[in-house]
């Protein structure tokens, strides 16, 4: 029993030593940053959208028919796509035109088809090509080359009889706002730019303050939030991804057009008010003040009903009635004194959570050595369970009985109590990673479809993080054993006749074991599993 408790003492003592050392790993894997509450906020003087210019009057939606006319466009490249065109029939002298640019997730010629009939209706040609795909991907989106798709159509659109070509802009949701801002740069003859749900920042700042958003609305626990900066902070490595680190910063001093942008205020995706916030001050250092904000309590696909972004949705009443009066006002030559209705004006946003501007990394710096410590731990997991398959059967075929100085009988093996160890933490190793993975894609759906499981979160949470605690444990206690109790020379006081003690060939299956483990809890510290 004295030996037990001796074992226990250790034990205790070196788990503690080795919990240490993890957290203060884990304090050198944190990033230098982290996503900070917002604390600067817009405030509303006006819950009107309506925007109206002294002087001018514009068109009202559904004063023309409109005819579609679906057409073939060839883009860079020599590669071809489907466009539809819609024209107001009947609509007397040179009109304004719109090209459609879209966002992630959309690229059909028929995205959008309400809007680009509403605004053809008042007076405005519009056209929507659809995207190509053979250069975009969830890896891999080249912006610069989509930008010149887009601009293919927008002369497309000036070459037009019935369109003024100096009149023609841009309505671009989402992501496609970053490629309008590469287009701004290379063709500053541009007329005006409608930006919808703009991210404005860089993929990675603005993804911290989405994935932030997502995952408190869901409850998950604080430590799951903190892998956010983590995550966000690395070099995408072997994924590709470049696109991520796609610098919007180059591009926005180029809009200096009349600008409209437009948030919807249940969009958590985006950062509803800081992006407006740097978009007026954007183009207002280079002389533009010609702008307008305009927020609609609606996802951030400007849709009513539901707060994630879903097919069929309704658009607000008077959405495509502000952006027809602003384009057709625009148009008209109206100047930032013109306007008589508020420059920002809606329903009032709310982003809980501020853009950071610091995204450096902190120890692990690429996803590929996350990658890398992943397959380290399988391939010393195999290799430990081959050579404890490999022990067992070599002890079936030969004795591995010695003698030694006085002529005791010496079993070279693992004790019981060692072999239920090493069993355990093989085990427990794979249970954690799956255990992890499950909870991780939980919480993916959870996020992703804002579901509220803060309950279910928080005790997988727990559990998860004393199931690391237990390994860190029995890994120490194993270590013991080894080190302290029971190694080459050394024999098991707890263990009848004949006396048991271990080869070198034992030292390998608890070598591999342990660096397995061990690159495990170093993955499990980067996941906040060990703080």
């Amino acid at each position: 029993m004295q030996h037990f408790w001796k074992q226990l003492a250790w034990t205790l003592g070196a788990s503690v030593v080795l919990c240490a050392l993890l957290m203060g790993l884990g304090v050198w894997m944190t990033p230098p940053w982290k996503v900070e509450p917002l604390d600067e906020h817009i405030s509303l003087s006006s819950s009107n959208t309506a925007i109206e210019a002294k002087g001018i009057h514009t068109t009202t939606e559904g004063k023309y028919k409109v005819r579609e006319t679906h057409r073939t466009l060839t883009v860079s490249g020599g590669r071809q796509v489907d466009a539809i065109l819609r024209e107001p029939i009947g609509a007397p002298g040179k009109l304004p035109a719109v090209q459609f640019i879209h966002g992630a997730g959309t690229g059909d010629a028929t995205t959008n088809s309400d809007i680009a009939h509403a605004l053809a209706s008042a007076g405005i040609v519009t056209l929507v090509q659809s995207k190509r795909l053979d250069d975009y991907s969830m890896l891999h989106r080249d912006y610069e080359a989509s930008a010149t798709d887009y601009l293919t159509s927008i002369n497309t659109l000036r070459s037009l009889p019935n369109v003024d070509a100096n009149k023609v802009g841009i309505y671009a949701e989402s992501e496609g706002t970053w490629i309008t801002t590469i287009i701004t740069k290379r063709d500053p003859s541009i007329a005006f730019t409608v930006l919808v749900s703009a991210p404005v920042f860089s993929a990675r700042q603005q993804m911290a303050v989405g994935a932030t958003e997502y995952l408190h609305i869901i409850g998950a626990p604080e430590g799951v939030e903190g892998i956010v900066p983590k995550m966000l902070s690395l070099n995408p490595g072997m994924l590709g991804l470049e696109y991520a680190s796609f610098n919007a910063a180059d591009y926005r001093n180029t809009l200096t057009m009349p600008l409209l942008v437009v948030y919807g205020t249940l969009d958590r995706s985006m950062p509803v008010e800081q992006g407006a916030q740097q978009l007026l001050q954007d183009a207002n250092s280079v002389g533009n003040t010609n702008t307008m904000v305009r927020y609609y309590p609606t996802n951030h696909q400007i849709r009513l009903g539901s707060s994630l972004s879903k097919p069929g949705l309704p658009l607000p009443d008077q959405y495509t009635h502000d952006i027809e009066s602003w384009v057709n006002t625009v148009a008209a030559g109206a100047t930032a004194g013109d306007w008589t209705t508020p420059k920002i004006a809606g329903s009032q946003p709310f982003q809980q959570f501020a853009v950071p501007t610091d995204i450096r990394p902190g120890l692990i710096t690429s996803f590929n050595v996350l990658v890398t410590m992943f397959v380290f731990i399988v391939l010393m997991w195999v290799v430990t369970v081959v050579l404890c398959i490999a022990s067992h059967l070599g002890r079936k075929k030969r004795a591995h009985v010695s003698t030694d100085a006085n002529g005791r009988t010496l079993m070279h093996r693992f004790t019981k109590q060692t072999q239920t160890l090493i069993v355990t933490n093989i085990v427990l190793a794979p249970i954690i990673t799956l255990g992890f993975l499950a909870y991780f894609v939980f919480t993916a759906v959870s996020a992703l479809n804002l579901q509220d499981h803060a309950t279910a979160l928080s005790i997988g949470w727990v559990g998860l993080r004393v199931a690391t605690v237990i390994s860190v444990a029995l890994l120490c206690w194993l270590w013991v054993r080894m080190f302290f109790f029971y190694g080459p020379g050394r024999f098991d006081a707890d263990d009848p006749e004949p006396e048991a003690r271990m080869a070198r060939g034992h030292c390998a299956i608890v070598a591999c074991l342990s660096l397995c483990v061990l690159v495990a809890l170093a993955l499990g510290v980067f996941f906040n599993l060990v703080s």
